[in-house]
């Protein structure tokens, strides 16, 4: 299949999922097909890569004029790629959603919730935020604004967890956000922070746990100034730094989901410096940012799912990408291997979505 048919293919997926006019989904499936071909944010280097629908300078003006079109309403179009990344994920046990903050350099600062997947994190919804100055708007209502997106592609029945590191969960109005939506949280929080115990002595999580131990329980914290009720889990290894303090409202979580949280930075790694090339745009207004990053996710998921579906088909072929195990490999590099793989044997990559949970 050539790449010009490609873009057609993926040009109809996106017309059935998103709410996008003709010529806008059109624009996104060129843009996020040429971002994968360019391992590139850069649209000058993406219209260079899509030589069959003109003149690079002329592709060029065109994804500018894609990303400035005030009609491509990000928060639309989060709430249908929701619905479209969970309609193709199977056999999941627990959604999982990581929400987390990325710095692009003083310009722009990104607050993103995404599905935590092998080892990887699908965005799902984002907000692109001046850097380096204050915000027109508090941390807590951004984030509330993305998970109320996200909402919207939840399946009937299901109650996901939602996952952040200190930084964006030691926040009382945080947990009342996830808690009034009926969904879970586990929120890592300051070891010394407060905890009113059932006997009522107040302490700091710093003296309920040392190292190589842990503890856990349920009090009120933050107790003199927003009283939260919540189930603690204090992990601190040998092997770590400083403790784990978890807090969570599902009595049945241990500390074991938290893990999965890192691989919200191991996917901005993805879309950065090993894939997309992202701190490098030069893309910086905000609302054009939003829209660039749209691009940005259908390429990467695309990609996870082509890892997928290559892990999936069995040794023979992942004999042929990599060298030894693939575990040494991230689904993402498995992907871009297997689209290069598949060019080089002139056989079509898949233009459908397909995840699928690792079983570990």
């Amino acid at each position: 299949m050539s790449q010009r048919r490609q873009v057609y293919q993926w040009f109809k997926r996106i017309a059935e999922h998103m709410p996008l006019g003709k010529w806008q989904a059109f624009g996104l499936a060129m843009l996020s097909l040429g971002v994968v071909w360019s391992e590139h944010s850069w649209l000058s280097k993406i219209a260079e890569r899509l030589w069959m629908f003109g003149k690079a300078d002329t592709v060029e003006r065109r994804f500018q004029r894609w990303i400035a079109n005030p009609r491509i309403d990000i928060a639309d179009c989060c709430r249908a790629w929701t619905k479209w990344v969970l309609s193709s994920l199977v056999d999941a046990e627990q959604i999982i959603l990581l929400v987390d903050l990325t710095k692009l350099s003083d310009r722009l600062d990104v607050l993103m919730v995404g599905l935590a997947y092998r080892k990887r994190c699908i965005p799902l919804a984002w907000r692109c935020l001046p850097g380096n100055q204050p915000w027109p708007e508090r941390q807590v209502p951004v984030i509330a604004e993305l998970l109320a997106w996200i909402a919207a592609g939840i399946p009937e029945g299901c109650t996901p967890l939602v996952e952040a590191d200190q930084g964006i969960g030691n926040s009382s109005a945080l947990m009342r956000v996830v808690a009034q939506r009926g969904w879970h949280f586990m929120f890592r929080i300051k070891d010394t922070t407060t905890i009113r115990l059932p006997g009522g002595q107040v302490v700091a999580f710093s003296q309920l746990v040392t190292r190589g131990r842990h503890w856990s329980g349920t009090g009120t914290l933050f107790p003199n100034s927003h009283p939260t009720l919540a189930h603690v889990r204090l992990l601190w290894r040998s092997s770590m730094d400083a403790p784990w303090c978890l807090v969570t409202n599902a009595p049945h979580l241990t500390h074991h989901p938290y893990a999965r949280r890192v691989w919200q930075e191991q996917s901005f790694r993805d879309l950065k410096s090993s894939g997309w090339q992202w701190q490098r745009s030069q893309v910086c207004q905000l609302d054009h940012a939003d829209r660039l990053l749209l691009a940005l996710t259908l390429a990467y998921a695309w990609v996870l799912s082509l890892g997928t579906q290559a892990i999936r088909a069995g040794k023979a072929l992942r004999r042929q990408l990599l060298r030894g195990r693939h575990r040494r490999w991230s689904v993402f590099r498995i992907g871009l291997r297997y689209l290069h793989h598949l060019s080089r044997i002139r056989q079509p990559p898949s233009m459908a979505l397909f995840f699928r949970p690792a079983l570990s």
